[in-house]
C-alpha cells in the first residue's frame, strides 16, 4: 500500500467555477445598475453645487454693480465740488458757499443710493429719547432744553438695514442736571 501509484490525472478536465456565494446573474446585473444611478446621482450633485456657486457669484456680481450704480452719483457731485473749487476765481465766498453746496449735494446723494438699497439712516433730533438699541451715548453735557438722557447732538448717524442694525448712531446726551449738580457740590 505504501507504494501505490498515483492515479493518471486528466489535463484535459475543466477547472471548478468560482464560487458565487449564492449571487446569481441577475443580482450582478441589478448591482451594477444600482452604481450607475449612484454615479450618476453623484455627478448629478456635483454639478448642482457648480450652478449653485455659479449663481451666488452672478449674484453678488449684481449686486455690486446695483450698489456703483447707485454711489456713482455722490462721485460725481465730489467731482463737480472739487471742479469748483479749482476754478476759485478769488471770491472766497463764492468759492466756500460752492464747496458747502457740493457737499451737501454728496451727502443727499449718498444717503439717497442707501435709501435704494434698504439702508435707514438713524439720526436722531435735538429732544429725541435715548434708545439703546439704536444709539450709542458718547458723552454726557448740560443742556437746559431737553430733558436728562435726551439726545442733545447726534455726532455719527446710524443706518441699519431692515431690522439688522448696521451701526448706531452716536449722540450726545443732556446730563442729569441732579447728578451734576450733586457733582459740582463736591
Amino acid at each position: 500500500m505504501a507504494d501505490q501509484p498515483d492515479e493518471p490525472r486528466d489535463e484535459a478536465a475543466p477547472e471548478p467555477a468560482p464560487a458565487t456565494f449564492g449571487v446569481a446573474e441577475t443580482d450582478e446585473a441589478r448591482i451594477q445598475e444600482l452604481n450607475d444611478k449612484l454615479l450618476r446621482a453623484l455627478a448629478d450633485a456635483e454639478n448642482a453645487r457648480k450652478r449653485a456657486d455659479r449663481a451666488r457669484q452672478e449674484g453678488r456680481d449684481a449686486g455690486i454693480a446695483d450698489v456703483t450704480a447707485g454711489l456713482i452719483p455722490a462721485l460725481d457731485s465730489l467731482a463737480l465740488a472739487i471742479d469748483v473749487a479749482k476754478q476759485n476765481d478769488g471770491d472766497i465766498e463764492h468759492y466756500v458757499s460752492a464747496l458747502v453746496d457740493g457737499l451737501h449735494a454728496t451727502s443727499r446723494a449718498f444717503i439717497d443710493a442707501l435709501s435704494r438699497f434698504g439702508v435707514a439712516q438713524i439720526a436722531p433730533g435735538k429732544g429725541a429719547a435715548f434708545d439703546p438699541n439704536f444709539h450709542e451715548a458718547v458723552a454726557t453735557a448740560p443742556d437746559e432744553t431737553v430733558g436728562p438722557g435726551h439726545v442733545i447732538k447726534t455726532l455719527q448717524s446710524g443706518y441699519m438695514v431692515g431690522t439688522r442694525l448696521i451701526r448706531p448712531a452716536r449722540v450726545v446726551l443732556a446730563a442729569d442736571r441732579q447728578a451734576e449738580g450733586a457733582a459740582t457740590d463736591r
